[in-house]
C-alpha cells in the first residue's frame, strides 16, 4: 500500500530547469534543501544559455556541461546518457 503525504527524503536525481525569474539564492536554497535530505545527483539545466550544471553534493558544482557534452546518469540512473545539445533543440510540429 502506497503511504499517504509527503515521503522523506528527496529524490535520488533532481532537475532544475531556470526560469528567467529564478534567483542565485533561490536556487543556492533548492539546492542545499535536496542534498539535506539525501539527493545524489542533481542537474541545473539553464535554457536561455544552454548548459547544465552538475551537482554530486554541497553548493558546488562538479561540472560544467555544454552542446558538446552528454549527461550522464552515474550511479544514480545507471546507463542514461544524453546529449546536452539535444536538450535546446527547437520542436516542430
Amino acid at each position: 500500500e502506497l503511504p499517504t503525504g509527503f515521503l522523506e527524503g528527496g529524490p535520488d536525481l533532481v532537475v532544475e530547469i531556470l526560469s528567467p525569474r529564478n534567483t542565485v539564492a533561490e536556487i543556492e536554497d533548492k539546492i542545499a534543501e535536496y542534498f539535506a535530505n539525501g539527493t545524489r545527483l542533481l542537474w541545473v539545466i539553464s535554457p536561455g544559455q544552454h548548459y547544465v550544471l552538475v551537482y554530486r553534493s554541497g553548493y558546488e558544482p562538479q561540472g560544467l556541461l555544454t552542446s558538446g557534452d552528454f549527461l550522464e546518469g552515474e550511479d544514480v540512473v545507471p546507463g542514461f546518457t544524453f546529449r546536452v545539445t539535444d536538450l535546446f533543440q527547437k520542436l516542430s510540429f
